[in-house]
């Protein structure tokens, strides 16, 4: 089960790139130590290699018994004058030499027999009388390094030398320069640590200035959010924000404008209500009773109607987006005929449909309440014996839906005020609220189209919707 406990991306980034940095510095170190281990072999092979050479070539003109004891006790001058100069410190060079030659080793053989040796309580190395080459060898408790070569061969000769090192000489060579190298990289990781804590805590400020913009806004306070330091990183997240800001911004305003519309429209139709209601009470007859009761009844259907209008209204006004599918309006609106031809016929009107089958991508129920309202306040407010027609036509690049009467003419206060919320050009006429064009208008938005009314011809009245192919 994942843990569901937030982490700091900051402390982590920093803790990675940390984490990171030493290993880069463990990596560099160790393959440092792997470069200076091979160059010191190079190099001391290489010595011991030129030393076997000089020291071969030195004795072979004077290959006796006599001359290496003249050696030997010259060798043994010098190096216990090198002991005499540098007491107990191996690292003092001196005018002999330096203290590492006790760690040095020179042999001179004779078909296998040792003939002299640099070191007399060393004796001869475990070896191959005919090998010629490196080799290492363990003598006396020490490991040594060592270079075997034989004389060029020629008549009565089998003369070669050995020349030896101890291991510790190229360990401790290798030591001190891999230290040399560790310790200024070491010096410089506090230093790295603090100059990566600085970047990451400076380069996130701008997260912090938005965090800080974020926690003042409230739903009193939806403006946009502004960082001083834009980022590539932050601005997407900006605009995202800013967006959700102002829909939420847009939500607010329709809420409180609903709230504030509810409270009004609801209060007359309430107050009415109240009255009747008082006056059913001291009504002094059946008839008065009656009559009162009735405009109670007609009071509770405008107040339900106004309600309904109300949360469409909310509803449509809430959406952003709708889901579309293919919707044959024809069929739709010749539903729409057919529903509401019976209140056509009780005010002895004429109405008709003529379109053929018409499909747009739109929300099937949306489309229903638009031509609903459209095709029913023609028949409200358009009077007895009028003729309402209602006619989809399919053009080039546009569909347009005509609903048409030749009721009375529209004002011009009244057309230019038509689409507005709450506004009633004929009150006295139906009981309405005076929302159904707004939500008319409304959803024809959501469908990118728009909803018109035309210049008043041929003594008619018509609603143009028209949507775009």
């Amino acid at each position: 089960m994942k843990s569901s406990k937030p982490f700091s991306i900051k402390r982590r980034l920093t803790l990675s790139v940390i984490a990171f940095s030493f290993v880069l510095i463990a990596v560099s170190l160790i393959l440092n130590v792997y470069s200076a281990k091979h160059e010191v072999e190079e190099v001391y092979d290489a010595r011991l290699g030129q030393s076997a050479k000089l020291l071969l070539v030195t004795t072979a003109f004077e290959p006796n018994e006599k001359t290496f004891v003249k050696h030997q006790k010259i060798f043994q001058s010098w190096m216990s004058d090198i002991k005499k100069d540098s007491p107990g410190d191996d690292d003092v060079p001196t005018a002999y030499g330096h203290p590492y030659e006790e760690k040095m080793l020179f042999q001179i053989y004779d078909d296998g027999k040792l003939l002299w040796s640099s070191k007399p309580n060393i004796g001869a190395f475990e070896h191959d009388k005919n090998y010629s080459g490196y080799g290492n060898v363990v003598e006396n408790g020490s490991q040594w390094r060592y270079f075997q070569l034989h004389m060029p061969k020629k008549a009565n000769s089998s003369e070669y030398v050995i020349v030896a090192e101890k291991q510790s000489i190229r360990k401790e060579m290798v030591e001190e320069m891999a230290l040399s190298n560790a310790i200024p990289q070491l010096l410089i990781i506090p230093c790295l640590v603090i100059l990566i804590i600085w970047l990451i805590n400076k380069n996130f400020k701008p997260v912090k200035e938005l965090k800080l913009a974020i926690a003042q806004r409230s739903a009193n306070k939806l403006d946009h959010i502004y960082v001083s330091n834009q980022t590539v990183e932050l601005s997407p997240l900006v605009d995202a924000l800013n967006d959700l800001l102002s829909q939420l911004e847009q939500a607010w305003q329709r809420e409180k404008r609903f709230t504030r519309m509810a409270a009004h429209e609801l209060k007359t139709p309430l107050t009415i209500l109240r009255l009747n209601a008082e006056n059913a009470i001291h009504s002094k007859s059946q008839d008065e009773l009656a009559k009162d009761l009735n405009n109670i009844l007609k009071g509770i259907d405008r107040t339900d109607r106004l309600l309904h209008q109300l949360l469409m209204l909310a509803k449509v006004e809430s959406l952003t987006d709708i889901e579309k599918q293919d919707v044959d309006i024809s069929n739709v609106i010749r539903q729409i005929v057919a529903d509401l031809a019976p209140l056509a016929l009780r005010n002895s009107q004429d109405i008709g449909f003529d379109g053929n089958s018409i499909s747009i991508d739109g929300d099937e129920t949306l489309l229903t309440i638009l031509f609903s309202n459209l095709i029913d306040n023609a028949i409200r407010y358009s009077g007895d014996r009028s003729q309402i027609n209602v006619e989809v036509v399919d053009m080039e690049s546009l569909i347009e839906v005509r609903i048409s009467d030749n009721g009375a003419d529209i004002s011009a206060e009244a057309r230019e005020k038509l689409f507005d919320n709450f506004y009633r050009a004929n009150s006295e006429k139906g009981d309405g609220a005076g929302l159904g064009m707004s939500i008319t208008r409304d959803i024809a938005g959501l469908h990118n189209a728009k909803v018109t009314l035309l210049p008043r011809s041929e003594d008619r009245n018509t609603f143009v919707v028209t949507f775009s192919k």
